[in-house]
């Protein structure tokens, strides 16, 4: 089970692939939010799903019981619970009446490891999908001194998506609509963060979005940068573009399909994003990408894959959050109230120096973007 987080279900999704190869007979059933429905038929790892409808109380208490009656039905046999602090999965889990509960505590609540039949360390010096593999590790090896645990996670990365041919050229046809010619090179830039959780910390001011576009289209005169989001944040993806004061400048927050959001990736020069679910699933096609960490903290959250990186601020403060504390209350103040201080340390500059190497190879090994 995992519920919050869509980029957190794909960091999660080297463990569903080591589940399958460490249990090869068992079938893979997964639980979540409906609202990351479209996200496990685009990873298409489990064998059924699950969906508890989070957009109204009466609709979590209906679906909750309906899932735990369909689980109940189906004779689970194993529960992992891949949150760090939520209660909700084990729950759930008791609800459907699965025996045995495999997940993660915190020594802050030692009443939750006597709940897990396997009890999982959390690590923080380690990547957040290392984190995950570590659970299905100790499920399949029994090793509580992870001797081996290194040679076991490194067999296990994301899935990769090859969108096809056909998907690529109606993304193609739909951005002319919008403007960008067939062959124009795309710089993909996100400057949105998930709602739920200090959104106002985790942003750079809305005018160095706006000034990161402007610049690398005009250090790249053919491009165009698309400022993608979901429909409710359009109006401020819109301001961002309009003061971006470039035609080349296009706003498609609204407009894409989560699958149609990957396949844009795919066409993508470059991906730069605020440590999000869109900068994970940029990871699924491998497209260069530059993670954007302004409250949390690249150590467990990094983009994975051939060409990333990412920039944080060098600051003792960061990150302003953790499990720890439920990512409730840091700094003596409720998230709600956090500023976007750090963020405002971190420089236009100091993102294009990271930026530009990228985006100049990618232009040299692709002939397409030099039009």
């Amino acid at each position: 089970m995992k519920f919050f987080g869509m980029g957190s279900i794909v960091v999660a999704s080297p463990s569903l692939k080591a589940l399958r190869d460490q249990f090869p007979g068992a079938e893979l059933h997964f639980v979540t939010f409906r609202s990351n429905k479209d996200l496990l038929e685009i990873l298409g790892l489990t064998d059924k799903n699950y969906f508890v409808d989070a957009s109204s109380p009466a609709a979590f208490v209906r679906t909750t019981l309906e899932v735990a009656a369909e689980l109940r039905r189906e004779g689970c046999d194993l529960l992992v619970d891949l949150e760090f602090y939520a209660k909700f999965p084990l729950v759930l889990g008791g609800l459907a009446g699965i025996p045995w509960n495999a997940g993660f505590y915190l020594t802050a609540e030692p009443w939750r490891r006597t709940l897990l039949d396997v009890a999982g360390v959390y690590n923080h010096y380690f990547h957040t999908k290392d984190i995950f593999l570590s659970l299905v590790y100790l499920l399949a090896k029994d090793d509580s001194y992870y001797l081996d645990f290194a040679e076991f996670a490194a067999k296990y990365k994301y899935p990769k998506i090859v969108p096809t041919p056909e998907e690529r050229n109606n993304l193609r046809e739909k951005l002319k609509g919008l403007g960008i010619r067939k062959d124009q090179p795309l710089l993909v830039i996100n400057p949105n963060t998930s709602p739920d959780l200090a959104p106002e910390a985790r942003k750079w001011p809305e005018a160095r979005y706006a000034e990161l576009g402007a610049r690398l289209l005009e250090e790249h005169p053919t491009a165009a940068a698309l400022y993608i989001g979901a429909k409710g944040e359009r109006a401020y993806v819109e301001g961002i573009v309009h003061d971006v004061g470039n035609p080349r400048a296009v706003s498609v927050a609204g407009e894409l399909s989560l699958k149609e959001l990957v396949v844009l990736f795919a066409e993508s020069a470059i991906v730069i994003s605020n440590d999000s679910g869109p900068m994970h699933l940029a990871c699924l096609v491998d497209v260069p990408t530059v993670g954007l960490f302004f409250a949390d903290t690249p150590t467990l959250f990094a983009p994975l894959g051939t060409k990333v990186a990412s920039v944080a601020p060098p600051l003792y403060s960061i990150p302003l959050f953790t499990v720890y504390n439920g990512k409730d209350v840091v700094m003596g103040k409720p998230t709600d109230e956090i500023k976007n201080v750090a963020a405002r340390s971190v420089s236009l500059d100091d993102v294009l120096r990271v930026v530009r190497p990228m985006l100049t190879e990618t232009v040299a090994a692709h002939p397409r973007h030099t039009n």
